[in-house]
């Protein structure tokens, strides 16, 4: 795209200032829509692949004969991946760059899905779900930071919501397919259909250029201008030819520097706000609808049908949330929902034989509003660190989310086959959201309308 120079005064942190202001100048259909839109379809499959063992578990379990603690294991299998994922590839994004190190995760995510609709035992499953854990793990953190580095500043929550929409829409689809396909095709087709993402990667160069904050960082004013050009922004001027943001790209950021100085409390708040919480909301994902069938003997029609009437209603409530945080700031929403999971899943830990009716919404009140809260972390998370370790802190901080999505799992299937009840489990979930609730309303600091360019 040409157009006009955009001259900017050069501030303390210089090119990565100047490179924000004209994404913040931008206001083209190209600016504000492309770039969420696809990497959101991309993704949407990506929150597929984490939720589709779900629906297909009660089915293995009659068909392989999988004992509680077995279930759980292939679970974690999963989420164990995504934990060394989140790490290891948030420091290849800040040393390679954003979008580098995103196209082959989502390529190699993609065929994994074809690997796990191959195999043929538990232990070939726990494999597969492993190393296609690590790809989702790494992809979802550099996507978050991805599109927080290019999002307009003043409307950064409905901008990165456009896009979180649409990828949790994965969870609504794999929900609603299960219907359909397991009864038509059987289970491995719901592996199968996570390779779909194959058929956007050819588009994926053509409107998902490398982040320009990133790319600020080198000075590089070419690949810069190149990249604002994709993304609907006009160029800079040639007088910043050369200037660094202050940081140089080949410089590795270690995980220590995330609890140096300031970043300290920032680092562990943030690290407890997603464990506590998706403790709660990627347990409850991958337990509910066998929760259903194996304590509560409903049948795997009913099952999914109540798992489906929650995904509907969680991707419908993401608009909401998004235009929400936006208009209160990103903590007030999170407090009142964290209070809402805690009430609910502490009366399920309570209530000796609740009825259909109350089970049901009590489950849908509980997971729905902490999956609200996490999908709050992701733009949160990313606005509290500076560019030059984003990618690293993300990445980081989000992989004690799947710590807990690890453990979690292996819990409740102990839980269940040790006691034959899930009470006590939706009692600890309770005591998880109180924790959230607390640590939102004590320890988080607002960071809405706040430039990531003035980030220290």
């Amino acid at each position: 795209m040409s157009g006009p120079a955009i001259a900017t005064s050069r501030s303390e942190t210089g090119l990565t200032a100047a490179v924000g202001a004209a994404i913040d100048a931008a206001h083209t259909p190209r600016t504000r829509y492309s770039a969420p839109i696809l990497l959101g379809l991309v993704m949407l499959f990506d929150s597929w692949d984490v939720s589709c063992i779900a629906y297909i578990m009660p089915v293995l379990v009659k068909e392989w004969g999988l004992k509680p603690i077995t279930i759980g294991s292939i679970i974690s299998a999963g989420y164990a991946g995504q934990f060394v994922g989140a790490i290891l590839m948030g420091g290849l994004a800040e040393k390679f760059g954003r979008f580098r190190v995103l196209f082959p995760a989502i390529i190699l995510m993609a065929l994994m899905s074809l690997v796990c609709a191959a195999v043929s035992g538990v232990q070939e499953l726990m494999v597969a779900r492993f190393l296609q854990g690590v790809l989702i793990g790494g992809a979802l953190p550099v996507s978050a930071t991805y599109i927080n580095e290019i999002a307009p500043t003043q409307n950064r929550g409905r901008y990165f919501g456009l896009f979180q929409t649409i990828g949790i829409f994965g969870y609504t689809c794999s929900s609603f397919a299960s219907i359909v396909v397991i009864p038509w095709g059987g289970w491995r087709w719901m592996f199968g259909l996570g390779a779909l993402p194959l058929l956007a990667v050819p588009l994926m160069p053509f409107f998902l250029p490398e982040s320009p904050r990133w790319l600020a960082r080198s000075g590089n004013l070419p690949l810069i201008n190149k990249a604002l050009a994709r993304l609907g922004g006009k160029p800079l001027e040639d007088s910043y030819a050369g200037m660094e943001s202050g940081h140089s790209v080949r410089q590795k950021i270690p995980v220590s520097a995330l609890f140096a100085g300031d970043y300290r409390a920032r680092t562990i708040v943030v690290v407890l706000l997603w464990f506590t919480t998706t403790f709660i909301s990627l347990g409850l994902t991958g337990w509910v609808p066998t929760i259903y069938t194996s304590v509560y003997h409903y049948q795997i029609g009913e099952a999914l049908h109540f798992t489906a009437i929650f995904s509907v209603l969680y991707i419908l409530g993401m608009p909401l949330t998004f235009l929400l945080i936006d208009w209160f700031g990103r903590r007030r929403p999170a407090i009142a929902m964290m209070a809402v999971s805690a009430i609910a899943l502490t009366i399920l830990g309570l209530v000796p034989k609740p009825p259909t009716i109350l089970l049901v919404s009590m489950v849908i009140a509980g997971h729905w509003s902490a999956g609200q809260v996490t999908v709050i972390l992701w733009p949160y998370s990313a606005e509290i660190f500076p560019t030059r370790m984003r990618a690293l802190a993300v990445g980081f901080v989000s992989s004690f989310a799947r710590g807990a999505s690890m453990i979690t799992p292996m819990i409740v299937g102990l839980v269940i086959a040790e006691t034959g009840s899930i009470k006590p489990m939706f009692l600890v979930f309770g005591v998880c959201a109180a924790i959230g609730f607390l640590l939102w309303l004590k320890a988080s600091r607002e960071t809405a309308g706040v430039s990531l360019d003035n980030v220290r």
